[in-house]
């Protein structure tokens, strides 16, 4: 009798996913003259900068300044940036909202073995990252994929019964290509692997903060 009690109750129960967590990935149509232009304007960059040391392990991180010098091929790729976070970006009430925006950005490059250590973009609202090369090209074996790691990780780790394999529970990965947009919460811990492979894969980065004292 109990056992048929427990299916019963079963049979009506529903999975709800609390606090879920979005992030967006959309291409450019047509990316590579824009790319070529991001390209030469970025590298020039790189051979006369010496660059930042942030979360990136080895690389090349610009100063956050690119919109200033990055020309109308960054106004572009941050005009779409805010375009994506203005369709994505609703009040308590679920409607869109229009923040005007306060951005910075930043170019990376990144060689064989280069990678980013895991963190968060503090004070911001929206981060994402925008892939202008990918170097050799993308593969299983070639690595610097975008990886998002688990905010839940202080639970995890003091739940024995949590670190149980579960199946799609692994830190999502995002295989970079060229034009393709990666946005998601500032607060949501990412990192990027290792780069194996040859070549050169440049990525502008970006922040999107709402004006002061605003909120959605």
């Amino acid at each position: 009798m109990a056992d048929a009690y427990s299916e019963e109750i079963l049979s009506r129960a529903r999975i709800a996913g609390f606090f879920p967590t979005p992030a967006f990935l959309c291409r450019l149509q047509d990316p590579e003259p824009l790319n070529r232009q991001l390209r030469d304007i970025i590298l020039a960059r790189e051979r006369t900068e010496r660059g930042l040391v942030n979360s990136n392990v080895g690389g090349w991180h610009s100063g956050r300044d690119l919109a200033i010098w990055g020309g109308e091929a960054v106004d572009t790729v941050l005009a779409a940036a805010r375009e994506i976070a203005n369709k994505a970006t609703r009040d308590r009430k679920g409607r869109l909202v229009r923040p005007a925006w306060r951005v910075e950005c930043w170019a990376n490059v990144n060689r064989r073995g280069h990678a980013n250590k895991r963190h968060t973009h503090p004070g911001c609202f929206w981060s994402g990252s925008y892939y202008v090369d990918t170097g050799d090209g993308i593969g299983d074996d070639l690595g610097g994929e975008f990886q998002f790691h688990d905010p839940r990780g202080g639970a995890l780790l003091n739940n024995a019964a949590a670190r149980a394999v579960v199946p799609g529970d692994a830190a999502p990965l995002v295989r970079p290509a060229p034009g393709l947009f990666v946005i998601f919460p500032s607060w949501m811990l990412h990192s990027v692997r290792p780069y194996q492979a040859g070549g050169t894969r440049i990525s502008i980065a970006f922040n999107l903060a709402l004006p002061q004292a605003a909120a959605p």
